[in-house]
């Protein structure tokens, strides 16, 4: 009879073990999915935060493109002053053709796994952040040409 017990008192005891290991298990991975939640959500923010600036600065840009054209068709330039107008208006378009095709392609990542959310933010931001350094260089080339 006591060997029963035993048994019995070591066999509640490795299932309380186990449950122990569980629950300690579901804490881990709980925790890392939040952090993970939390990377995704900050880098998530990060992006969207350079995405709004870089459309504030190429409203401006777009500004000085349209001061461009009109200074264009009332102007008489030279072929080379033409020149020189015609590479600026077309950084302009190239920014912001970049800028549509960006906001084109970007997708929400709540159907991936967080790695793989993780990666596909890291490379939006990156492309984005690439963006808003070509639509800031041709809002100061606009700026420079006006001798603003």
């Amino acid at each position: 009879m006591k060997k029963s017990a035993f048994l019995s008192t070591s066999s509640a005891l490795q299932t309380v073990k186990a449950t122990l290991l569980l629950l300690l298990f579901s804490a881990v991975f709980f925790t890392a999915c939040n952090d993970d939640k939390k990377q995704i959500d900050a880098l998530a923010t990060e992006t969207e935060a350079i995405h709004d600036a870089a459309m504030k600065d190429m409203a401006d840009m777009n500004r000085i493109a349209r001061e461009l054209k009109a200074t264009m068709i009332a102007a008489t330039m030279t072929p080379e002053q033409s020149a020189v107008y015609n590479e600026v208006l077309t950084k302009i378009g190239n920014a912001e053709n970049g800028m549509m095709e960006w906001m084109k392609d970007y997708k929400p990542t709540d159907q991936l796994a967080p790695a793989e959310a993780l990666k596909y933010l890291q490379g939006q931001k990156a492309l984005i952040e690439k963006n808003h350094t070509e639509i800031k260089a041709a809002l100061e080339a606009g700026k420079n040409l006006q001798g603003k």
